[in-house]
């Protein structure tokens, strides 16, 4: 499992995955991480009481589709809560998918800013094939700006973080240059395969190590 820390708040993302997750919710039991990844604290220390207490679960979305080029879907999963009686902060333990404050799986947020950098696909192209929604709002209609705020986020190490880590785009770089530049690095970290796929798929693939 892998921490991600905004405020007190703590983030846990599990090795299962979303599909997973929804067949078969992880007990309280099943899902506590070991311990605290605030404090540090053993979640059951030997001959005391447990420190890392199940509470309770909150529903998130995640959006996009399961594998590239599959259709785009909306999914619900029941993410387990967890509050330590040693620090008092709590954290949350969902699949891999997640990460904070974002609907979009983080594989279908690689996956698309490969196919806008990469593939050379128009934004509106993107939307529908990572957004499950059909009808748009007219304000939004022609335009998405949510893949700026990816690379922003990026940029200020709040997402994909070894990207941030190992290499950031020079601020004069136009965006689709930098959407290029994150999915590039981010399919540096798919697992080898036989065959090569291309490099936005490979990017899909990234994900969950570059996150």
């Amino acid at each position: 499992m892998e921490k991600k820390t905004p405020g007190r708040q703590q983030l846990v993302r599990s090795k299962v995955g979303v599909d997973r997750w929804v067949q078969a919710p992880p007990s309280v039991e099943a899902a506590r991480p070991g311990q605290c990844p605030g404090c540090g604290a053993a979640s059951r220390p030997v001959g005391a009481g447990m420190v890392l207490q199940g509470h309770g679960t909150r529903s998130r979305q995640v959006r996009g589709p399961a594998r590239p080029g599959q259709q785009a879907q909306l999914r619900v999963v029941q993410v387990r809560r967890y509050r330590c009686q040693a620090c008092g902060g709590t954290c949350t333990v969902a699949p891999w998918e997640l990460t904070w404050r974002r609907l979009y799986s983080v594989a279908a947020l690689a996956w698309a800013l490969g196919l806008w950098g990469l593939v050379g696909l128009g934004l509106g192209v993107v939307r529908r094939l990572v957004n499950p929604w059909v009808h748009t709002g007219a304000s939004e209609a022609g335009r998405w700006r949510t893949p700026l705020r990816w690379l922003r986020a990026v940029h200020q190490g709040q997402l994909l973080t070894q990207v941030h880590a190992m290499r950031l785009w020079p601020p004069h770089w136009r965006p689709r240059k930098a959407a290029a530049h994150v999915a590039s690095v981010v399919a540096g970290y798919a697992p080898p395969a036989a065959a090569s796929p291309p490099l936005h798929v490979q990017a899909f693939m990234g994900a969950a190590r570059a996150a």
